[in-house]
């Protein structure tokens, strides 16, 4: 597995999850709750179909004590009785062997007080009613173990709802959760399309209450960002429009004094021309890197990047052919793109000069488009020397410069992807830079942009 993918979800893992927080508790509760509940049940049913069972027993001595009393034999087979039907005995006070028995291999005791009691017959334990006349000693009983079976059998079959219901209550926890949290999608969404070039505040409408405020105060710092990026991107743009006028000046002058310039001095003079056109160049950068950050247009041209390509190519050519560079572009595609035509043509024009630039003589550069979902990509593939891994992460940063041997700038500025960035965020594009993994030296720079529908 991908070490970066295998840590990327490690972090994923470990961070909370407010939606698994609630399902969990709410679990939990609901849970604890259907299990008390049970168990309560459970109990009470006991209790009750022993009451109920004890009520049997004294209805049946109750009846004995009129004439069905004569229905029981007076001498019935011994063992005949069913181990699960209750036991009948009537006797005499003071009288050892019962006048009248269900049972008469069960000999209950006579002394057994009145009322319920449960006593041990035969290795046994009994559940006894006994009722005390005058004229006779009437007692039903009934095996604890048969009672014990039949209160647990009843009492069971209370719990079968619960372990039937709290399966389909945890599912619609969990579809409760999961729906009331969806809402808080579009959201999260709309959060992660924020960047420098589009500012947008977070939707508000259909939030819950309890987000509601935080919600409110990313917007409120997303308009202080705002500010702050429009102030820096009015602030370049004036400084560069302030410089290009002097500096203008300044080349103008020094294209004068030229002539004048004694021999010994042309080497110093040109050093010092080379430093005003690297300025100029600087200027012109920034100047650009502002219009790559001015917040897009609300209508928008689609762009043919078919003939941006060509004209990128037949810009660099005599520079390549020079210098023995084979260049050419494959699988051009007549899609257009949902962006500015200058902006993509800033965009490819500084991909193609920088592979030119870092292409060793007698080298290869290729360009190539592609569709990938809804966005045109334009690769452009070299044989430089390639970028140093640790340097890959910041080669879109302002103002960023490689070491000598691995330099990407086009114009060593340090600012020319960094304008590829900005143009391909404002239109909601990418940039992507990565060494080649051919076997060959080189570098792939990449930048998309969306597809205009047809």
């Amino acid at each position: 597995m991908n070490p970066s993918f295998s840590s990327a979800f490690a972090r994923y893992s470990m961070r909370p999850s407010l939606r698994n927080n609630l399902i969990i508790a709410l679990a939990v509760l609901v849970s604890v709750v259907a299990i008390a509940q049970s168990v309560s049940t459970y109990q009470l049913c006991r209790t009750g179909m022993s009451a109920l069972l004890d009520l049997r027993l004294e209805q049946v001595a109750m009846r004995m004590r009129g004439d069905l009393a004569d229905a029981i034999p007076s001498a019935p087979a011994r063992g005949s009785q069913p181990s699960r039907d209750i036991v009948i005995t009537i006797r005499k006070p003071g009288a050892n062997v019962p006048l009248r028995s269900t049972e008469p291999s069960l000999s209950l005791p006579a002394s057994a007080p009145a009322g319920f009691s449960s006593e041990m017959v035969n290795g046994e334990r009994w559940r006894i009613y006994t009722l005390r006349r005058d004229a006779s000693v009437i007692q039903v009983a009934q095996r604890s173990s048969v009672r014990n079976e039949l209160v647990r059998e009843t009492a069971l079959t209370t719990l079968w709802p619960t372990l039937i219901l709290l399966p389909l209550v945890l599912l619609a926890v969990v579809v409760i959760v999961h729906r009331t949290l969806r809402r808080l999608t579009p959201l999260g969404q709309a959060a992660q399309s924020i960047d420098a070039a589009h500012l947008n505040p977070l939707p508000v409408t259909g939030v819950p209450g309890e987000v509601l405020p935080f919600v409110e105060s990313i917007n409120r710092m997303i308009e202080r960002l705002a500010q702050v990026i429009e102030s820096e991107r009015e602030f370049i743009a004036d400084a560069a429009h302030e410089l290009r006028t002097p500096l203008t000046a300044l080349q103008l002058q020094a294209d004068n004094l030229q002539p004048h310039i004694v021999a010994g001095n042309q080497e110093r003079f040109q050093e010092l021309r080379n430093g005003i056109a690297r300025s100029g160049m600087l200027i012109g950068q920034l100047l650009r890197l502002a219009r790559a950050d001015a917040p897009l247009d609300a209508a928008i041209e689609p762009a043919d990047v078919s003939s941006i390509v060509v004209d990128a190519v037949s810009g660099v050519l005599p520079i390549a052919a020079a210098r023995g560079i084979d260049i050419g572009a494959d699988a051009m595609l007549a899609d257009k793109v949902v962006a500015s035509r200058a902006d993509v043509a800033i965009a490819v024009k500084n991909l193609v000069s920088n592979a030119v630039r870092y292409t060793p003589d007698g080298g290869t550069i290729d360009l190539q488009m592609r569709r990938e979902a809804n966005a045109l990509w334009i690769e452009v593939t070299d044989t430089g020397p390639g970028i140093a891994e640790e340097s890959l992460p910041r080669v879109f940063d302002r103002f960023f410069r490689a070491n000598s041997s691995t330099q990407v700038d086009v114009e060593g500025t340090g600012l020319g992807l960094s304008i590829v960035k900005a143009i391909t965020a404002k239109y909601g594009g990418q940039a992507v830079i990565r060494n080649r993994h051919d076997g060959r030296s080189g570098i792939v720079a990449a930048v998309s942009f969306p597809l205009a529908s047809v």
